[in-house]
């Protein structure tokens, strides 16, 4: 469905919605790669996350797309094949993140990490919500 980068007074924070929890996923990576600087991608990095609520599986993956970028020293730019699967105790998340290498001319936005403030996963009118604050 899309994503909106929100105002916030010293973080970054944005919305991103879609028909089902994966499409809301994936457009948290477009905001994510938005606020950072992402281009094309030209690499890819799967991934795995088990977390116990919603909530805690979208922090998670944030957290994990700063590891990538942090420890990879590349911007990630979007995510491929994205599945989320309820389990007995939680949910497990896989998916192929797409990045770039950073050069030495690419200007990159630095983000610490995520944080629970304002965050939300819900499902509301037919569609998957959900808000991130990332904090820079």
């Amino acid at each position: 469905m899309g994503y909106e980068i929100l105002e916030h007074t010293a973080d970054e924070k944005f919305q991103a919605s879609g028909d089902s929890l994966e499409e809301a996923f994936s457009e948290a990576v477009k905001a994510f790669s938005e606020i950072v600087g992402g281009m094309n991608g030209q690499t890819t990095y799967s991934i795995e996350i088990e977390s116990e609520s919603h909530e805690a599986l979208l922090f998670d993956f944030m957290d994990k797309l700063i590891f990538l970028q942090d420890v990879n020293d590349v911007v990630v730019s979007h995510a491929e094949d994205l599945e989320i699967e309820e389990l007995e105790e939680g949910y497990w998340l896989t998916a192929d993140i797409w990045a770039d290498n950073i050069e030495g001319s690419m200007s990159v936005m630095d983000v610490k990490a995520p944080t629970y403030s304002e965050m939300y996963v819900r499902f509301e009118d037919g569609k998957w919500r959900l808000q991130v604050v990332l904090d820079i």
